[in-house]
């Protein structure tokens, strides 16, 4: 086995990169660099041309340089103590040790025969193929969706939900349970090696942050409950803050909490997706019509409104506690989306396409997992009653997308 020399160019690119980028109103040379490092002119240009990989320590000093354009003044290289960067420079130092020195270990990592690109059953979007842990994160019923509309001191209609009771069934307490079913089964399957388990949010702990992440639902990851205290301290909204998501779930002013849930996605200026810009696009679910009101509202059946389209997130990412493991989300504004974004790579009829759709959409430009980072809005249809998956390859069904 051989170091990768296209992953050491990758590393040395981007630090000839960051050097000629630092500054826009003259060049930052290896000089500059060099001195700033305290090496030699000569050692700079070995590590900027992937004739030699830097040392971890040399690394890190790189992305403090980095940081900040202020790193070079009257024409000198120099080294900003930690009381001098900014807020915004301290988080630019911590983003950059993490990309160079997981450039570096690229760098120096052998290069292994080719791995198995698929899994048992043949798919890829739910094989993990390091054989990491994978936890399946599904929202727990809140006191009022198990009560359902029943008036306050009703008795409780689900009795087994309740610890106390003998009969206790904990799956009562999964208001995702059928995406949880269909996603737990695919996955034991495509990875039979990796050990895969199922917990409600409230059951998570810290060690069950650090593998693979699959989270079914918004609750208790600040999607649909921004700003609460049990978001706040969720262990899973945690890390799905740290998440660079520019989507968002919310209830608007004097809406019905049952029914009126909307996704957010920030825009910028360009109308391009951007995490924590101020311009919103909102996308909300379908109902059917009561065609016969000239009104025309939401079509009742046993005094319950029927879904036609739901929408749903799908989004994968680097796990921020783990960034050799992902998360996944897939969480619809009802239950319904929530399945079918789990049935969109487990449907025996449309798996295929929906992963070629998928792969060729936001294939990884490295090569190196695939699939890059991504996220995307989707309809997921409903007729009476029953969830159908989504084909990704119908431009009606895909609603906004990471670029």
């Amino acid at each position: 086995m051989t170091e990768s020399p296209e992953a050491r160019q990758d590393l040395a690119s981007r630090l000839r990169e960051l050097r000629l980028g630092l500054r826009d109103d003259f060049q930052v040379t290896q000089r500059h660099v060099a001195e700033a490092l305290g090496a030699s002119v000569a050692l700079v240009s070995s590590w900027e041309s992937a004739t030699a990989v830097p040392p971890e320590e040399r690394v890190r000093a790189y992305a403090r340089f980095f940081a900040s354009p202020r790193s070079v003044d009257a024409g000198h290289g120099r080294m900003l103590p930690d009381e001098q960067l900014t807020p915004e420079e301290e988080k630019r130092r911590r983003e950059l040790i993490d990309e160079l020195i997981q450039l570096r270990e690229r760098a120096l990592q052998p290069v292994e025969p080719a791995a198995r690109q698929t899994g048992a059953l043949g798919g890829r979007f739910w094989f993990f193929p390091d054989g990491q842990p994978v936890v399946i994160a599904a929202t727990r019923m809140s006191e009022r969706q198990l009560r359902g509309l029943e008036e306050e001191g009703r008795a409780h209609p689900h009795p087994y939900a309740r610890p106390s009771h003998p009969n206790f069934i904990r799956s009562l307490l999964n208001a995702d349970m059928d995406a949880t079913i269909e996603a737990f089964g695919h996955i034991r399957a495509e990875n039979p090696g990796s050990e895969v388990r199922f917990l409600t949010t409230d059951q998570l702990q810290p060690d069950h942050l650090t593998g693979h992440l699959v989270v079914l639902g918004g609750g208790d990851t600040g999607m649909h409950s921004l700003g609460s205290p049990t978001a706040l301290a969720s262990p899973l909204a945690w890390v799905v803050r740290r998440m660079d998501l520019p989507v968002s779930s919310r209830l608007p002013d004097g809406g019905d909490e049952e029914y009126d849930a909307e996704f957010v996605v920030a825009v910028d200026a360009e109308g391009e997706p951007a995490y924590g810009a101020e311009v919103q696009e909102v996308y909300r679910p379908t109902f059917l019509r009561d065609e016969g009101d000239p009104a025309r509202p939401r079509l009742l059946v046993d005094g319950l409104p029927q879904l036609e389209y739901d929408v749903a997130l799908l989004a994968r990412q680097p796990n921020p506690m783990n960034l050799s493991a992902t998360i996944t989300i897939c969480t619809g504004l009802f239950s319904r989306g929530t399945y079918g974004a789990v049935r969109a790579f487990t449907d025996a009829n449309l798996r295929a396409r929906n992963e070629q759709y998928l792969y060729e959409r936001f294939r990884d430009p490295e090569g190196r997992r695939g699939l890059r980072d991504f996220w995307m809005l989707i309809q997921v249809p409903v007729f009476q009653g029953d969830t159908i998956t989504p084909d990704l390859n119908r431009p009606f069904h895909r609603l906004r997308a990471s670029s």
